[in-house]
């Protein structure tokens, strides 16, 4: 497999090869999260050389390919779990679980690209009484 970092974002196969190592990494890490286990940085290497065939010192993948596939995790442990009496808290508690963001590219830095922590995302869908039939561009 050809990670995206090596080929072509216009290639088509390139970029399903992506995404499913993206989403592979995140169901494995998912397993981690549904066992109220951390993902410790170890783990969350581990998935991303398996899937992406190499490590990111060999530019197989980068930290920002990793912190997708625990959003990934995430996503996928809620809709597993749902939400619970407290989704505020649950959510914090998710948070609790996962590595914060911190290895960033120059350009991330330059442009100021930053993930939205998960309990304010879930606020901000709440505040926007976003409906399963609405139209969501992120």
């Amino acid at each position: 497999m050809v990670s995206a970092i090596q080929g072509s974002l216009f290639d088509v196969q390139t970029v399903l090869d992506y995404g499913q190592s993206i989403v592979s990494a995140g169901q494995e890490l998912a397993k981690l999260l549904i066992k109220n286990q951390p993902l410790a940085n170890r783990a969350i290497q581990s998935q991303m050389n398996r899937y992406f065939n190499g490590t990111a010192a060999s530019g197989a993948w980068q930290w920002k390919d990793a912190y997708e596939a625990v959003e990934v995790a995430l996503i996928l442990y809620l809709r597993q779990k749902g939400l619970s009496d407290n989704p505020l808290e649950e959510m914090r508690r998710l948070e609790l679980l996962c590595p914060t963001h911190t290895r960033r590219s120059e350009e991330q830095l330059k442009l100021q690209q930053f993930s939205t922590p998960l309990p304010l995302a879930y606020l901000v869908a709440l505040a926007g009484q976003i409906q399963t039939d609405d139209l969501v561009v992120a």
